[in-house]
């Protein structure tokens, strides 16, 4: 098998083929894809050959599958991945431990002491994103193995083998809690500005949170499996009790004749409207029956005519055809009057001259939307003024 020289070369490869990994990979629990097939998403076969020599895909025969390293590194990217285990976990975890060990062993080699701080630095971070990363994927998978899958003994093989990696994820996340304590004394010094004492301290934070997620995914599965059981000896109960109809003998061997006749059967029942027809004779003859034929024939007319709204006629000047000249007033218009005066904000809007008398109410109005919609252009002071009862600032124009 062949193997690329570089990184570039590889992720050169990965895109240039990556509608046919694309499809590879949206087909590989189908198990389906040939290889003429792929034909149809490269460019010319001696590209597919060349994926197949690397060892980005497998060949069996005739169908094609995406190797499972690169399937495995693209379900961990996106957090695909139905197979979760916890060896990342413990393989950092081992990292972390050789790490601090040959710290120690290089006590007169300062260059690779750094080294070997780097690592451990990693293996730190590392440590914390995957437990909580599987945590979550534990998740999803749970609750996507119980809702999907059909078999029942498949669904609790696979609950049970969840709960082992739970267990497990728990117990390396003890065992990193136990050795950032023992060897507390010798991470704190290994940097002058603590940098690993702050994230050995954010790392122990995050598995508290971790911690109560794993508790509370350990009730799901075990409420799973509880339901999982009560479903399994419900259909075993269902299974014996056709056996026995089928032998023509479960009325003599069983109970269940007695607690079908204690069951109410009317719950089972669907509901039926019955209508109740009246004598022509009780209308005619009685007064009840008048009366009764008088408050149909009132409904009815209700329904018929529904109470039309009363609308008020007309007045004379609504009939006028003449036009209405809303009074409107174009406040930009007597700002660009203003900037091109000397004079005070408020003083140039109270005797600007309107087309038509304003209350001094109006002008106020006028005043503010100035100010609002021109206040880059204004110079504010605080110098104060009154006028009655208004009081406001001294506003000049930027020259």
């Amino acid at each position: 098998m062949k193997v690329f020289l570089n990184l570039t070369e590889l992720l050169s490869r990965l895109h240039t083929e990556r509608k046919l990994l694309h499809e590879l990979f949206q087909a590989r629990q189908k198990y389906n894809f040939r290889y003429e097939d792929a034909l149809e998403f490269v460019n010319h076969e001696r590209n597919l050959r060349l994926l197949i020599d690397y060892g980005i895909v497998r060949q069996e025969g005739e169908m094609l599958e995406l190797e499972e390293t690169y399937q495995h590194f693209f379900e961990e990217i996106l957090r695909l991945n139905e197979n979760i285990t916890s060896t990342t976990v413990e393989e950092n975890l081992k990292q972390l431990k050789n790490n601090i060990d040959f710290y120690l062993k290089e006590r007169s080699n300062y260059d690779s002491q750094r080294k070997y701080i780097n690592k451990i630095i990693r293996s730190l971070r590392n440590i914390s994103i995957q437990a909580e990363a599987k945590t979550l994927e534990l998740k999803r998978v749970i609750n996507d193995t119980y809702r999907h899958e059909r078999n029942y003994e498949i669904k609790r093989q696979k609950l049970e083998e969840y709960q082992s990696t739970l267990e497990s994820i728990a117990s390396l996340i003890r065992q990193t809690e136990r050795l950032l304590e023992e060897r507390k004394d010798i991470l704190d010094i290994m940097t002058p500005d603590q940098i690993i004492t702050r994230i050995s301290i954010d790392v122990r934070l995050r598995f508290k949170d971790v911690f109560h997620f794993l508790i509370e995914l350990q009730h799901t599965i075990r409420d799973y499996l509880h339901q999982i059981d009560a479903h399994n000896r419900k259909v075993k109960h269902i299974r014996k009790l056709k056996y026995l109809k089928d032998q023509l003998t479960w009325e003599k061997t069983t109970t269940v004749c007695q607690i079908l006749n204690g069951c109410s059967h009317q719950l089972f029942e669907t509901t039926s409207n019955y209508t109740t027809k009246i004598s022509l004779s009780f209308l005619r003859d009685t007064d009840t029956g008048i009366d009764v034929i008088s408050a149909a024939q009132s409904s009815v007319s209700k329904r018929k005519k529904p109470n039309a709204l009363v609308v008020p006629p007309l007045k004379a000047e609504d009939l006028n055809p003449g036009y209405r000249i809303e009074d409107f007033v174009d406040t930009d218009k007597i700002a660009e009057a203003f900037f091109a005066s000397s004079k005070d904000l408020y003083s140039f809007v109270k005797y600007y001259p309107y087309d038509s008398p304003k209350e001094l109410e109006q002008k106020v109005e006028y005043y503010t939307e100035i100010i609002l919609n021109h206040h880059s252009r204004l110079r504010i002071t605080e110098d104060w003024r009154t006028d009655g009862n208004i009081n406001y600032p001294m506003i000049y124009n930027i020259p």
